[in-house]
């Protein structure tokens, strides 16, 4: 009999995102037949360990980034370098340990740049490649790419969720003209909603709020739209992207959710009117599967979040307030001139990858 190939995966833990897209690429490998161990801390673990109670887990401590409530985060992050670099060199240490303890075969990190190793196959997930900076910030980008370039080019495959072509939700900051490693593969959007069954809702909702992030910026958020939602009449959901709680809150016309199973929550998005979220890639992934009218706030100073919430405001796609300056009810207004995400769906190449990392 054929011996099941370990494979682990760890995704970052700056918010849920890089943990939520991992869901197809984990079901893909179990299909597939592969023993996944899964790496991961704070609400990524508790999301995956709800997600794949079946599976095994390794508390993987990795660096969580302070975003300030004022001031600029580029400043904060280049503060935080020198811990940032320390903490990685500790968690490479780590993992060619658990390599050696738990046989392992293979490695996926996604953006988590420190996971490689020369003792077996290691794989890098990023859609970002061309990091985007502003102001001062641009004077940097030459460092900061080749440090990005010289961390991807120690893994043997650098896989892209996304799709290669034109229609992309990614735009530059992962078409590049020269890829910093050469044995590269756009796999498709990765969204933990692509392959779902779930029940359609036929309990409509006016304007569901997704809140996620890193703090202190996702409880400023959640602040600032429950005050404005509650200046309504609409029957609003906000969605807190907490899956270590479970008390429920309604008052007047919302309804306050720590977390839902994805199912429930597929069927939410569905049913619902307007989506507004952060523009994070992993959400825009999610959205784009039910080709959704948004609203976007981008996290003050996120350049990326910024970038991307721009080119959907440009193409017509999506409405985008700054946070500084959201109006609701200006927003509500603005969205109905969008045509809503495209609809991408996944891209065979995933399973085409996963073949071949299998062997």
């Amino acid at each position: 009999m054929k011996k099941k190939k370990n494979i682990f995966i760890c995704p970052l833990d700056w918010g849920l995102g890089h943990a939520t897209r991992m869901v197809p690429v984990i079901e893909m490998l179990e299909d597939k037949g592969a023993n996944v161990i899964i790496a991961a801390d704070n609400r990524p673990l508790v999301f995956l360990q709800q997600r794949f109670p079946e599976l095994e887990f390794v508390k993987f401590p990795g660096f969580v980034p302070a975003y300030p409530e004022k001031g600029s985060m580029a400043l904060s992050m280049l503060m935080s370098v020198p811990e940032m670099l320390r903490q990685a060199k500790q968690s490479n240490a780590l993992l060619q340990k658990l390599i050696l303890e738990k046989n392992i075969d293979a490695i996926i990190s996604d953006n988590r740049y420190e996971m490689y190793s020369d003792k077996v196959p290691s794989v890098f997930i990023t859609h970002q490649l061309n990091i985007q900076t502003s102001g001062l910030q641009k004077l940097a980008d030459p460092v900061i790419k080749k440090t990005i370039n010289n961390y991807i080019r120690k893994y043997n495959e650098l896989w892209i969720p996304d799709l290669a072509g034109e229609e992309n939700l990614s735009g530059e900051l992962s078409h590049l003209r020269k890829i910093p490693l050469e044995n590269t593969h756009f796999i498709g959007a990765l969204s933990r909603f692509s392959n779902l069954k779930f029940k359609p809702s036929t309990d409509k909702t006016d304007l569901l709020i997704l809140i996620s992030g890193p703090e202190p910026q996702r409880s400023l958020l959640e602040e600032m739209l429950t005050k404005q939602a509650l200046q309504t009449d609409l029957k609003t959901i906000i969605l807190q992207g907490k899956p270590e709680d479970s008390e429920v809150i309604e008052t007047e016309n919302i309804k306050i959710i720590p977390h839902l199973p994805d199912a429930e929550l597929a069927s939410l998005i569905q049913s619902a009117k307007v989506v507004v979220s952060r523009p994070g890639y992993s959400t825009l992934m999610d959205l784009s599967v039910f080709g959704k009218k948004a609203i976007f706030i981008p996290t003050p100073g996120q350049t990326e979040q910024e970038y991307l919430a721009g080119r959907l405001l440009k193409q017509g796609l999506a409405y985008s307030q700054k946070q500084s300056e959201f109006n609701l009810e200006i927003a509500l207004c603005e969205v109905e001139k969008y045509s809503g995400l495209p609809q991408i769906n996944n891209d065979e190449t995933l399973e085409k990858q996963i073949d071949l990392l299998l062997g």
